[in-house]
């Protein structure tokens, strides 16, 4: 018998939750838990919710009313993307004081308050190479994937300012 294949990354664990939620119905994070669990993956509430809203998905009724969670279609996450971009142009215009790069990282500094902001926008647009943002008071931490990267999303934040 061939060994299942258990998903090693975040990417792979979120297309195995995607694939579930295609074929079955559920409308807990208890129940995905749970079928998770029967193929072979453990994940914690936490880990799970930061899953599904990174997928983006959503709570739906069926015809007779109950509710199950449903994953959007490729084309209704590109016109989401897009729309998160518009808002974190608008964002960082309205509250990016300054930009510093140290190799693949980012230094924003922004009034105090509007951090938390700034880095949900970033985090919600899906920008290739952000590997993650970490947010205080005033300051984001950017971390991407290379030092190119850092570079091109520094000179895109500025253009947007």
């Amino acid at each position: 018998m061939a060994e299942a294949f258990i998903p090693g990354t975040r990417s792979a664990r979120q297309a195995l939750i995607a694939q579930i939620l295609v074929k079955e119905k559920i409308g807990s994070q208890a129940g995905l838990q749970k079928r998770l669990r029967e193929e072979g993956i453990s994940v914690t509430q936490a880990t799970l919710s930061r899953d599904l809203d990174e997928m983006s998905a959503v709570k739906v009724k069926d015809a007779g009313g109950r509710q199950h969670y449903r994953v959007p279609e490729p084309e209704e996450v590109q016109a989401a993307t897009q729309g998160a971009r518009v808002q974190l142009a608008r964002w960082a215009a309205e509250v990016l004081i300054s930009v510093q790069q140290a190799r693949n990282q980012l230094i924003l500094r922004t009034p105090p308050g509007a951090a938390q902001l700034l880095a949900s926008g970033l985090d919600r647009a899906l920008l290739d190479d952000v590997l993650g943002c970490i947010a205080g008071d005033d300051t984001v931490l950017v971390i991407t994937a290379s030092d190119e990267a850092a570079t091109k999303l520094r000179e895109d934040l500025l253009d947007l300012r």
